[in-house]
Formats: C-alpha cells, sequence, structure tokens
C-alpha cells in the first residue's frame, strides 16, 4: 500500500521547483531591463519573444 502522504510531499516539491525555476527566470529577465538606458525600455517592448516570454510567465505585455 503506498503512502498517500508520499504523493502528496512530491507534487508540492515539483511545484516549488517550478515556481523557483520561474522566479529565478523572471530575475533575470528583469536585472536584463534595469540595465537599459532611458528611452530603450519601450524598444525593448516591441520585442515578440520577449513579449511572449513575458506572456508565458501570466504578465499582460
Amino acid at each position: 500500500m503506498a503512502n498517500p502522504w508520499m504523493d502528496k510531499v512530491l507534487q508540492y516539491n515539483k511545484r516549488r521547483a517550478a515556481e523557483g525555476r520561474k522566479a529565478t527566470d523572471m530575475d533575470i529577465v528583469i536585472s536584463k531591463l534595469c540595465e537599459l538606458p532611458p528611452g530603450q525600455l519601450k524598444k525593448l517592448m516591441m520585442d515578440k519573444e520577449l513579449c511572449a516570454v513575458l506572456r508565458k510567465y501570466g504578465l499582460d505585455v
């Protein structure tokens, strides 16, 4: 008989790992955005690839 708590713990750990990867990805994106000189953010936000990545993580751009 399988331990029901083991399945719950494994699912929780998988969710936390995914959230950790998402946070790391967003930290990288934000740090790069902060390095831009004034006036470049608007140009960057027109980039379809960047917008797709941001939408993947739930940001409406």
